[in-house]
């Protein structure tokens, strides 16, 4: 092949990496690399590995990418700074964080030679430094979503995420409160009836802080006792609040009890007294939990938990948590034999199965009901 050296891997099935040498960097002294991943034969793969050589011995081949100066670290800058304003705000820091543990740790490695060893290896220092499991598994989740996108990119020919095993999480079952302690917690948070209000809506349907958050009055229907939710109330990049979809993007229309019907006529009636003292009267567009008069700005999902940790306090339940409230419509509904599909469209979730994978110590065993339905059969 001339002055120039070109060689094919096979990197999966039917896809074959082209490497060819390009000498050393004058400035650096570091190796140079044109590579190319080709989907097909390896006679295809064999055909550009000789087109690539002829073009470098001429002097007209170009790097498109340098596979021994293009490290794990570059390509991760690289693709953050999109991935990033293309999620929510709370996971951007979440994963931030994942992406800090991955540079500092294979960062220098370059992103051509990155192996199964080097992602399991790493995994198993982050535990011996005192990282949890769950936490571990969340780098690994960053890790697998770049170097897909490098995949796609044609940077490297497949991830060896998709190979390496993270460690192992324990299932942790959610933790309800009981009925007696969300009463308590109720009768404590009488003292702020907007706070009263809001709890028991999320004990009533089992929706999100945020998705409570950004319900309008629009999506309130007291004469049919339903609310709509299809919005979420979130962090923004800024610190202030965004009203964004859902969290799993499905929205749906809930059934609300009596109960919470009437807390909510009260609430109507507030917003409405509060906007008439300046003028305005109350948009259909009005928020229901909102700081403004108007109702023109969603209360922040951390205000409405600030508010909560002082009720929870004064019921001497301070380890009762908010979203617990969800663990709690949840439990209560599947405990008394409402079925999985009812409940998981309470939820929104995505599928019945996340509900009864999440909830299934909750669904009552009937397995001697099922026995007694099919008995004396024929007789």
């Amino acid at each position: 092949m001339g002055l120039m050296q070109g060689s094919v891997r096979r990197r999966d099935r039917g896809v074959w990496e082209v490497r060819i040498y390009l000498g050393r960097d004058v400035e650096s002294g570091k190796k140079r690399y044109l590579s190319r991943t080709v989907r097909g034969s390896k006679r295809d793969a064999e055909g550009l590995c000789r087109e690539l050589v002829a073009e470098a011995e001429e002097g007209q081949a170009e790097r498109a990418e340098d596979s021994d100066l293009l490290t794990v670290s570059s390509w991760l800058d690289e693709w953050w700074v999109t991935k990033r304003m293309s999620i929510a705000p709370t996971t951007a820091s979440s994963w931030g964080s994942s992406v800090d543990y991955l540079k500092s740790h294979i960062g220098d490695v370059a992103l051509h030679d990155l192996r199964v060893h080097h992602l399991e290896s790493m995994y198993q220092r982050l535990i011996d430094g005192g990282l949890s499991a769950a936490r571990v598994q969340k780098v690994h989740t960053v890790a697998s979503v770049a170097l897909k996108a490098a995949v796609r990119r044609e940077l490297i020919g497949t991830s060896p995420a998709a190979a390496a095993r993270p460690p192992a999480v324990g299932r942790k079952e959610p933790v309800a409160p009981s009925v007696e302690e969300v009463v308590r917690i109720l009768e404590a948070a009488s003292e702020d009836p907007d706070l009263h209000a809001f709890l028991i809506v999320a004990a009533n349907t089992g929706a999100r802080r945020g998705e409570i958050c950004a319900l309008r009055w629009c999506d309130v229907d007291l004469d049919d006792r339903a609310l709509t939710i299809s919005r979420s109330v979130a962090k923004g990049s800024g610190g202030g609040a965004v009203v964004r979809q859902t969290k799993t993007g499905v929205a749906g229309r809930v059934a609300i009890s009596e109960q919470a019907t009437t807390v909510l006529r009260e609430l109507l009636a507030r917003r409405r007294t509060t906007a008439e003292a300046i003028g305005e009267p109350l948009s259909s567009t009005a928020y229901l939990w909102s700081q403004d008069p108007c109702g023109s700005r969603p209360i922040y999902p951390d205000t409405i938990s600030s508010r909560f940790s002082r009720a929870r306090k004064r019921a001497g339940l301070g380890h009762v948590e908010l979203r617990q409230f969800r663990h709690f419509a949840a439990t209560q509904l599947l405990t008394a034999g409402v079925d999985v599909r009812t409940v998981a469209g309470r939820l929104r979730h995505a599928r019945p199965a996340m509900t009864l994978d999440r909830y299934a110590a909750w669904v009552p065993a009937r397995d001697r009901d099922a026995a007694d339905l099919l008995d004396n059969l024929g007789m």
